[in-house]
């Protein structure tokens, strides 16, 4: 990384050039908040163990995550940018929590949205507890097409539940309380019913975890498909991915007298109409050889 920062009239203005691979090249664009992470000993925490939360206006009815556009954590950097929130008014507060999955540091950072294109404000993570994100999560798509989301419990945990459309790469907004009411701290329970899908989008899922009324790191998305007649081409085990794993079940089921695929549709993929080895083959040469994309008919 290498950045040009002046210092004028004690204001930090970012005046130059972030050089990173991979960085989101709206980053630091008007209304950029940025600056230095540093665990409790001043090391700088690698790159993809940092986390963080950002909300508005003392209400997580949409909250940010690192990886949302214009949102990141690269190498001893943080970034956001206000913009990309609905609700982003200058003089009002934000607060983002830090996380660092590694040595289980954090930070709470609380402040007042600039009126100045650039605001730098560097994070030192301390030695707090809180609640780890919630494994073995699973979005479902019900029979009366509602969609059950599920997770691994924990005693003395609550949960809130957030969602956004997959296409969006954005904010997720909260579905168990739409107000963002911070004082609600969630559901006691290990699911939730979503029955506000369309039955026609995709969704990502969230769950942030609390304990004692402390915030934890949020979970990884889960992204589910609410239309029962949809199915991703090429995707023969139903997973939403392409993979080697759509490979190995169509192989178990014509050669080794295993199951059938999960979605006979998608694992029909080379445009033909029957299941055979130019399927597997067509397949192969999507995922390693930059053969063309799967054909269903």
């Amino acid at each position: 990384m290498m950045a040009i920062i002046y210092n004028i009239n004690n204001k930090y203005i970012l005046a130059g050039l972030f050089i990173i691979l991979g960085l989101c090249p709206s980053a630091f664009s008007q209304g950029s908040i940025f600056g230095e992470v540093r665990n409790s000993d001043n090391s700088t925490p690698i790159s993809g163990i940092i986390y963080f939360i950002g909300y508005l206006d003392d209400t997580d009815e949409e909250i940010r995550i690192r990886g949302c556009t214009g949102a990141g954590y690269d190498n001893g950097y943080w970034f956001d940018d206000f913009q990309n929130y609905l609700t982003a008014t200058s003089g009002n507060p934000y607060d983002f929590h830090f996380f660092n999955f590694n040595n289980g540091e954090m930070a709470i950072l609380s402040g007042t949205i600039p009126f100045n294109s650039y605001h730098q404000v560097n994070v030192r993570l301390t030695d707090l507890p809180w609640p780890n994100p919630p494994e073995n999560i699973e979005a479902i798509l019900q029979e009366d097409s509602s969609i059950l989301i599920s997770w691994d419990y924990q005693p003395g945990n609550t949960y809130r539940i957030y969602r956004r459309l997959w296409t969006s790469n954005g904010s997720f907004f909260r579905l168990d309380d739409a107000s963002g009411s911070l004082d609600n701290p969630g559901i006691d329970d290990s699911l939730y019913v979503d029955n506000t899908v369309d039955n026609v989008s995709g969704y990502d899922y969230l769950i942030i975890p609390l304990e004692d009324e402390t915030v934890g790191r949020h979970s990884l998305p889960v992204t589910v498909q609410s239309d029962p007649n949809y199915f991703l081409c090429g995707d023969a085990d139903g997973n939403n991915l392409i993979q080697i794993f759509d490979i190995s079940s169509i192989i178990i089921y014509l050669y080794l007298e295993g199951p059938p695929p999960a979605q006979m549709e998608a694992a029909n993929c080379d445009g033909r109409p029957e299941l055979n080895l130019f399927d597997i083959t067509y397949l192969i040469f999507y995922l390693y050889l930059g053969g063309p994309a799967p054909i269903c008919e």
